[in-house]
Formats: structure tokens, C-alpha cells, sequence
């Protein structure tokens, strides 16, 4: 996949009037931050922006092509938050975060359940417990998505947090939090069946 990559440029301007302004004129505001970094007011491209996101996968690192006052640099940047219009959803901001390649991060991923359970083929329901899961990692070594194979889960087997081991990836979610498991599909009628004897019995006494 090609490097993404977005070019943007410090404004002065701060507040609703001026950010208006920007967006008549066909970019969108912007804010740079991170650690040991002075936040920086930026504009993009509203047109650069839409080439970006259309390929952009969750938690990518950007090359971002800073200019400020003459001069032009590099920074790695991940995207933390895009603010949008209820209505029509158009962007109205992009929150950057500068990271250090370096230097590990804490994001969120989303889990993939990957595989047939054979708990399933004997009529069991697969329950996911978690849909995303924090971790901390490098920024070059953040996974689009978090794959859990379930192919060996049976009736009644689950799958924890302190299951799950990835290279140079620490998950930060409780250790025995779990993930998924396989439940008998006739859990809830035993239920039901026990539960209405109890019912009935309840009546006849009133």
C-alpha cells in the first residue's frame, strides 16, 4: 500500500469566524499536538483530505508535509479526531497527533473474528464480548485490526485477554476480560422451561 501522505500548512486565524472562512475557500481547518510538540492551528486541502480518507485504514501513521513560514519539514502524525456535520457530514476539523517512531502509543483496535468455531457446527452461538481492544505499540507496529481465531473454540470455551500474544504488542484490556466464547443455543429455553413450573406453582398458592 502506498505511504499516506497529506500536506498542510499553519494558519494564524482561531475561532468559528475564521475557520468559516477556511472552509469557503475549499480547505478545512486543522490542529497538530503530542508530546514535547507546540500545538500548531493548520489547514488542509478539503480535496486532499477526501484522497486520503477514501484509503486511509485505522490508526495509519501520515507523513504530514508541514510549511510554515517559508519552510517546509516532515512530521509522522496519526489522525485522533474528525469533527463532522450531522448533516451531510461534512468535516469541519482534523485533530493530528505528531508521534515519535520510537515511542509507543495507546490506540484503540478493532477485534476480527477470523475461523469457524467447532462449537458452532455442533449448534452453538458465538458471543463477542469485546469489540475493540486498547493497545500500546509502536506506531510503525499498530495492527489494522486485532484477527482472533476461534476455530478451535468449543461449546462452552472462551477466549481472554491473556490468550491473545502479538509481537512488540501489549494489550492494555484486564487479562481476564474475555473476548469470545460459544454458548449452548438451548441456554435461554432450559431457563425459560425451569422458570415456568416456579411461575405456575407462584399462581396456584395466590
Amino acid at each position: 500500500m502506498e505511504e499516506a501522505r497529506i500536506q498542510a500548512e499553519t494558519r494564524e486565524g482561531r475561532g468559528k469566524g475564521p475557520a468559516r472562512k477556511l472552509r469557503m475557500q475549499g480547505a478545512i481547518p486543522a490542529v497538530l499536538y503530542g508530546r514535547d510538540v507546540e500545538p500548531l492551528a493548520l489547514s488542509i486541502s478539503s480535496k486532499d483530505w477526501r484522497l486520503l480518507e477514501a484509503h486511509l485504514r485505522s490508526n495509519a501513521v501520515i507523513r504530514m508535509e508541514l510549511r510554515s513560514a517559508g519552510n517546509v519539514e516532515e512530521r509522522p502524525v496519526m489522525v485522533k479526531h474528525v469533527q463532522k456535520r450531522p448533516v451531510g457530514y461534512a468535516v469541519l476539523h482534523v485533530d493530528f497527533l505528531q508521534v515519535s517512531m520510537e515511542r509507543v502509543v495507546q490506540v484503540e483496535v478493532p477485534i476480527h473474528l477470523t475461523g469457524q468455531s467447532i462449537g458452532v457446527l455442533k449448534g452453538g452461538v458465538v458471543e463477542q464480548h469485546l469489540r475493540t481492544v486498547m493497545i500500546e505499540s509502536l506506531p510503525g507496529q499498530i495492527p489494522e485490526k486485532l484477527d482472533v481465531d476461534i476455530s478451535n473454540l468449543d461449546i462452552g470455551d472462551s477466549i481472554h485477554i491473556n490468550e491473545i500474544s502479538l509481537p512488540g504488542i501489549k494489550l492494555l484490556d484486564h487479562p481476564d476480560v474475555a473476548v469470545v466464547g460459544v454458548t449452548p443455543p438451548e441456554a435461554e429455553e432450559v431457563v425459560e422451561a425451569v422458570a415456568a413450573p416456579a411461575v405456575e406453582e407462584a399462581k396456584k398458592e395466590e
